[in-house]
């Protein structure tokens, strides 16, 4: 819809072996074809804004009635149409639904749909001694409803699409919920739209999954950046990696979700320290330190390669002094980014151990950065500066 005069709109999908098209009728035109499609792939949409009218009247629900007449709305509403029959679908045998409910709210759920003195119904909430109707029940408990009564009565191989299920959830319910949908994807297409990192399921990569990330801007307009498949393989190989389990935890998913301008280190003293060393020249660089560090300077170029197939931008890395030998090799991998050594082996000065001399850092014991670095620091920092705005 509402595409340039002109401009003719054609797309093709594959569903079950078989290629499928949509395509505009004439440039200019709002009007679509479609060709025969397989009748056995369904797709459940689940939009943004998921309240419902809190009072209502009875009509039908089924699963295939309610996608048809109202797959996805040719404008954004303000509330779910048509879902109040899903309520009374559910409620005829609530026992599945409500298992499936159990497993993101933590506990099993007690509800039913009562009627008003006026005649409409209503839904009623129960929890402990207290209970809630439709109109004053939390947006969260509305949320889930609408998610789960999208999966509990799908067949293997239907398509669930769930535009920003982390709304209005607590971070323990957005976990949950991220695993029952994982749960859901052993044999179901389940895409989801997020700007949350609960909702980043790196181990699924391992078994098919896929991780986009959208860009939009002036000069390129929209564009969608897919992971390799040999970053997903770096991906799992890193989360697994019981000497630095943090590489990829919830900060560095974080990562997703960032404006460009990402700072790479190889561990979390740097990510820590690094900004102390700036402060003290002065400087706040621009940008974002990613996670807790790379977990070796080693593995600089697998986090540089998942950054490069996101489609960031600007992206810098910082290397101990002793690691010059690695700069080379990643500003030809990687000829879009830029990549520095600090003039110290390490960030911090550390004693020494056993038959190993103390390593002098570029901050001292008391953490002050030594005057003999201060200069190339400085040249440093303005390097970084100007790369990474």
């Amino acid at each position: 819809m509402r595409n340039i005069e002109g401009d003719y709109v054609a797309l093709g999908y594959v569903v079950n072996g078989k290629t499928e098209t949509v395509q505009t009728l004439r440039p200019g035109s709002s009007e679509a074809s479609r060709s025969s499609r397989d009748e056995r792939f369904e797709i459940f949409i689940v939009p943004s804004r998921r309240a419902f009218s809190p009072y209502f009247g009875k009509n039908n629900g089924q699963r295939a009635a309610y996608v048809n007449n109202y797959g996805l709305p040719p404008s954004r509403a303000s509330q779910l149409t048509g879902f109040e029959g899903r309520l009374f679908e559910i409620e005829k045998s609530p026992d599945v639904f409500n298992a499936e409910l159990a497993k993101v709210l933590g506990y099993m759920p007690q509800w039913s749909i009562d009627l008003s003195d006026q005649g409409t119904h209503y839904l009623k909430f129960v929890n402990g001694k207290h209970s809630h109707t439709s109109d004053g029940l939390g947006e969260g408990i509305v949320s889930i409803f609408a998610i789960v009564d999208a999966l509990y009565d799908s067949q293997p191989h239907n398509m669930v699409v769930i535009d920003e299920p982390e709304l209005s959830l607590h971070p323990s319910l957005q976990k949950r919920l991220a695993a029952l949908l994982a749960e859901y994807a052993r044999d179901r297409q389940i895409v989801i739209s997020t700007h949350s990192p609960y909702f980043v399921d790196l181990t699924a990569l391992a078994s098919g999954a896929h991780l986009m990330r959208v860009t939009s801007d002036e000069k390129s307009g929209t564009a969608v950046h897919e992971l390799s498949n040999k970053s997903k393989a770096d991906i799992s190989a890193l989360i697994n990696d019981i000497n630095n389990p943090h590489v990829l935890g919830i900060n560095a998913r974080e990562l997703f979700f960032q404006e460009d301008g990402i700072i790479l280190a190889e561990g979390q003293e740097d990510v820590v320290l690094y900004p102390e060393v700036f402060n003290q020249l002065g400087v706040s660089l621009p940008g974002t330190f990613f996670g807790w560090g790379v977990g070796g300077a080693d593995k600089m170029d697998k986090i540089a390669a998942i950054l490069e197939d996101l489609g960031f931008e600007k992206v810098a890395g910082i290397l101990d002094g002793d690691k010059t030998d690695l700069i080379e090799p990643l500003k030809k991998r990687f000829p879009k980014y830029h990549f520095v050594t600090i003039p110290a082996k390490d960030v911090r000065t550390k004693p020494a151990r056993g038959a190993s001399d103390q390593v002098e850092g570029l901050l001292d014991k008391k953490r002050n950065l030594r005057g003999e670095h201060i200069t190339r620091m400085k040249e440093i920092a303005q390097d970084l500066t100007q790369k990474l705005s």
